[in-house]
Order: structure tokens, then C-alpha cells, then sequence
């Protein structure tokens, strides 16, 4: 009624799954009542939960952040690792972990010692017993230890670890709103292995740092914005732009077209070939699929060599 009220005949929604729904939704009524509307789906979001597209614009700036603040988090807890021997670190995603996996693009030159050294996401379920196991190796080996923790962990039985450690409310498209996850890991930890504790959640800052934009990620949002309305001028409806990886090294890509009622009905998660058999960690290919997201380098990090000297006194 509104868009016939305003004689609208281009929409365009920018979003997510629930977004994409909505422009399907919409797509089909205006078919189904003979109203000429084109309707575009351009892809959004942080999660890079969509299907069909390599990756979501929002990722690749997200993902930058995350693995400056963790690289951030990660040598402040080395320096001070008396006052906070363990830090973990709750990052955005309800179902997926991509946010929470591009943590180990922190590690400075790749070296598995430096922070994060553990990485948990809702694709593989938290047995308490082996987490506890994996922080208490680490910390024996370094004397501290970061932990990236997915707010949609699921423990072992499939309960939400933010269910136990905090409470959840639902939201119009009935997602639970998560959080406290890391609040609750802390306590563990601090109970079982008597080790101190601290969690950081960035929270939303996570996707409004436009000081940590990744000059990639704004190319191709901006692309597939003006994709979708050049596709739409030339007749094109009921499809969402994708992103289309060509290669990683020079990392290429196009766009493409995927079904908006396709899109709408699936969720991305992170594939087997992304993390490790033991569930703490993501593998090579992550980092080969992940690192051309976020731009260039990080800025260099200045580390003493650490040569010992025998005590004296």
C-alpha cells in the first residue's frame, strides 16, 4: 500500500537474512497483484551468514577489528599477566563464528604463542573438561592465556553458555538476544583451574568503527549497491547481488545474482574445512580465505627478543 501510495517501483533493502525474506516477500506480492516493482536484494551484514555469496559486506571491517583488538588484548595481557592471567574476549554471532574466527588474524607473523591462542564457535560444541584442559596448557607453556569466545557457544549439551551466564530476551524475527557467555567461561575458570579471570565484550562497537573500515570491504559494498540498481534499471527483481572470489593471491572478485527466496531459507555456517579437529582453532584455509578481506597489513607491532639473563639477585 505504501509503495503504491508513493509510486514506487524500485526497492531496494539492505540487510541480512531477515532482510532478504522481507524483499521476497515483497517481490512476490507485487507480482501476484500485477504491480511493476523491482525488488533488490544488496547483501549486509557482519555475521557472513549469507548463502550464496563468498563473503557479506560488513565482514571484512568487522573482521579487521576484531584482530586489531585482539592483538591489542593480547600483548596488554602478556605485560600484565599477574593481574589478569586469563582474558577472554566475546565476540558477535548467534549460530555462525565468522566474527569470532577472524580473531587469529591477530597472531603477529602467524606465531601460534601470540594472542588468541584458543578460538571457540558455535559450529563445534564446548566440551567444559577439554576447554579447560586447552587454557591450563597454554598457561603453563606461557604463563597467560586469550581466549576468543563466540556469544553463541553452545555448550556441550547445546545449551547457550550465555544462557547460563546471563539472561536472554527475543526479538520481532524471534532470535534470542545473546550475551554473557564470556562472563560465565571467567567464573569457570576462576572456580576449576584458580586462575584469574577477565572478559572484554566489545558489544556493538564491533560493526560502527569506521576507524577500522578495510578499504576492500568499501569497494565492494559500494559495487554491489550500484550493481543491484543498475540490475534493476535493466529489469532484473527477486534477486540479492553476491560477491564471487575469483582468486585469493591477487585476490580477485566479481559479482554475481543468487534468488532472494533461495537466500532467505539458508544460512552460512563455517565449514569443516575452517576449523581444527580439536574445535579451539581455525585452520590455514580460514586464514587464506579471510586475510584479503580486511586490507592491508596491521600495523607492525615493536617485540623484544626476550634473551634471558641468569639471576642474580
Amino acid at each position: 500500500t505504501v509503495l503504491k501510495a508513493h509510486d514506487i517501483r524500485y526497492f531496494m533493502y539492505i540487510g541480512g537474512n531477515d532482510s532478504a525474506d522481507t524483499t521476497a516477500r515483497i517481490s512476490r506480492l507485487a507480482q501476484e497483484t500485477g504491480y511493476e516493482l523491482r525488488a533488490m536484494g544488496i547483501p549486509k551484514t557482519i555475521d557472513n551468514d549469507l548463502a550464496f555469496t563468498d563473503h557479506c559486506p560488513g565482514y571484512g571491517s568487522v573482521a579487521r577489528f576484531v584482530a586489531e583488538a585482539v592483538r591489542g588484548a593480547g600483548l596488554d595481557t602478556e605485560a600484565i599477566g599477574v593481574v589478569d592471567t586469563v582474558k577472554v574476549i566475546e565476540m558477535m554471532g548467534r549460530n555462525a563464528g565468522w566474527i569470532t574466527a577472524a580473531a587469529a588474524l591477530a597472531r603477529i607473523d602467524g606465531d601460534p604463542d601470540t594472542a588468541p591462542h584458543l578460538i571457540y564457535v558455535p559450529e563445534r560444541r564446548i566440551v567444559m573438561d577439554k576447554l579447560l584442559d586447552d587454557v591450563q596448557k597454554v598457561y603453563d607453556r606461557l604463563g597467560y592465556c586469550v581466549i576468543a569466545l563466540c556469544e553463541g557457544a553452545r555448550g556441550e549439551d547445546g545449551d547457550l553458555l550465555s544462557a547460563t551466564g546471563g539472561a536472554l530476551y527475543t526479538d520481532s524475527f524471534g532470535h534470542k538476544q545473546l550475551g554473557g557467555a564470556a562472563d560465565y567461561l571467567c567464573r569457570v575458570i576462576a572456580d576449576r583451574l584458580k586462575l584469574k579471570a577477565r572478559f572484554d565484550k566489545p558489544g556493538t562497537i564491533q560493526r560502527m568503527m569506521q576507524s577500522q573500515q578495510s578499504p576492500v570491504d568499501v569497494e565492494e559494498a559500494y559495487t554491489v549497491g550500484a550493481t543491484a540498481v543498475q540490475k534493476a534499471v535493466a529489469g532484473t527483481s527477486g534477486y540479492m547481488v553476491t560477491l564471487v572470489r575469483q582468486s585469493n593471491d591477487p585476490y580477485r572478485w566479481t559479482t554475481g545474482l543468487a534468488r532472494l527466496e533461495d537466500v532467505a531459507n539458508a544460512e552460512r555456517l563455517m565449514p569443516d574445512e575452517f576449523l581444527n579437529a580439536e574445535g579451539n582453532n581455525v585452520t590455514q584455509a580460514f586464514l587464506d580465505y579471510a586475510r584479503p578481506l580486511i586490507g592491508p597489513p596491521l600495523p607492525p607491532v615493536a617485540r623484544l627478543k626476550k634473551y634471558m639473563v641468569a639471576k642474580k639477585a
